[in-house]
């Protein structure tokens, strides 16, 4: 999710889920679109995007990066740079070459929307060529209800399908879909003071639909098991009932990490091999949720005073045993799998700062290998994006670019042994 506030534009290095960019082709804020929209419950939501060509337009600046393998991947950019900008805001890309060229799949129904100051949107990829995008526009920013449509591509965003418009309190913030049916959409009002009032919704039939399953109350926690205390981080669902939700805690909680059996309708703590007590140092969190492949998954918790918790599964999260961290994987290390055995260690310690070793395990996190890596990583909001463990992508939020200029992107075949720099580059209409 991301959100503008007049030329307040910073984005946490904790965000996994969006990437942003400037200089598009897409009307400034305000104006209107080159062509009518289309109605957003109609599958001509959107044209075909213009195929990437032997000539590139222009840079564009990256917030964060969603590739489903080497060549193909999703993302959300700046329309304007958002350094030197004030009115530019968020759209969808995608491209096919490895995050060299992009190509701009914005629905034409969602222009409008995205053009809407503080409007709040959430990309979720979950293949090449399934996507979701959840638009919620604002003319204030206040928790009044606001319109909210949700798009849906199953072509790669040649077409895209709009759910029909509901309104939330708030904004939508997390979505998550556990394949192409079953889909979540968390809503929330804006954490202040320990305190995160949320609405979650779910579709079964790919977005076009949204009905209210759970929300948190005034205070304390629901019937439902939703706390509003704690402020929200993320969603996932490994299964159309299964699902996880984490949190920040600024003091000792069990509602840290949240877990339903029953699609959203009722949560409860999660059970940990570990007291809170052990991983809540200072405050208790758990920034990502589980990634699941079957039956097995993986989470990191909180950060001890010497380390964090790393945690597996072999019983879809019914019971979860601690498995070893290698030495130097940092306070906050950032974890992907690939598969229950294959995953990667990107170490990590306070204020983002990137470890010159990350390491690989090719036995569900029971060893761990160093890797050296053969480049420093020292700017502000570095985030990485691997998709094997070898294959990966390094970069920049372009909210912390200064000057004109984006930020460079970095590719490693080797795991990080050798990287090389590319600019990325919207393709021209």
């Amino acid at each position: 999710m991301a959100r503008l506030r007049g030329r307040d534009k910073g984005a946490s290095a904790l965000a996994i889920v969006l990437l942003v960019a400037g200089c598009g082709t897409l009307p400034a804020r305000g104006q209107p679109a080159a062509q009518p929209p289309a109605a957003p419950g109609s599958s001509a939501a959107s044209g075909r995007p213009a195929a990437p060509g032997s000539q590139a337009a222009a840079a564009i600046w990256l917030d964060s990066l969603q590739m489903t393998s080497a060549s193909t991947g999703w993302a959300l950019r700046w329309t304007q740079s958002p350094a030197i900008a004030d009115d530019g805001y968020l759209a969808p890309a995608r491209t096919t070459d490895g995050a060299r060229t992009w190509t701009s799949v914005t629905p034409r129904a969602a222009r409008a929307l995205l053009a809407t100051p503080d409007a709040a949107v959430v990309l979720q990829a979950l293949d090449g060529e399934r996507a979701w995008l959840a638009v919620t526009a604002a003319t204030t920013d206040s928790s009044s209800p606001h319109l909210t449509v949700v798009f849906g591509t199953s072509d790669g965003g040649r077409t895209w399908t709009g759910s029909v418009p509901f309104k939330v309190p708030g904004y939508a913030r997390l979505l998550s879909f556990a394949g192409p049916g079953d889909g979540w959409l968390l809503a929330d009002y804006g954490g202040a003071m320990g305190q995160d009032p949320v609405r979650l919704y779910r579709t079964t039939n790919a977005g076009r639909h949204w009905s209210l399953i759970a929300a948190t109350p005034r205070s304390g926690t629901g019937s439902n098991g939703l706390p509003v205390q704690c402020d929200k981080a993320g969603l996932a669902f490994a299964t159309a009932q299964a699902g996880w939700l984490t949190s920040y805690c600024t003091g000792e909680s069990p509602d840290v990490l949240l877990v339903t059996r029953d699609g959203g309708a009722r949560w409860a703590p999660q059970p940990l091999p570990v007291p809170a007590s052990a991983f809540c140092f200072s405050g208790c969190e758990v920034s990502s949720p589980p990634q699941f492949f079957g039956r097995t998954g993986f989470v990191v918790i909180g950060h001890g005073p010497g380390a964090p918790y790393f945690l597996a599964s072999r019983d879809l999260g019914q019971t979860w045993a601690p498995e070893p961290l290698p030495p130097g994987a940092g306070l906050y290390p950032r974890i992907t799998f690939f598969s229950p055995l294959s995953g990667m260690l990107v170490s990590a310690g306070p204020q983002g700062v990137i470890g010159h070793v990350f390491y690989t395990t090719a036995n569900g996190g029971r060893t761990w290998t160093p890797v050296p890596q053969g480049r420093s990583f020292t700017q502000l909001g570095t985030s990485f994006d691997f998709v094997s463990p070898r294959t990966g992508f390094a970069w920049a939020l372009g909210a912390d670019a200064k000057g004109s200029s984006p930020p460079p992107m970095y590719l490693t075949t080797d795991s990080g042994r050798t990287w090389a720099a590319f600019t990325p580059r919207l393709a021209a209409a």
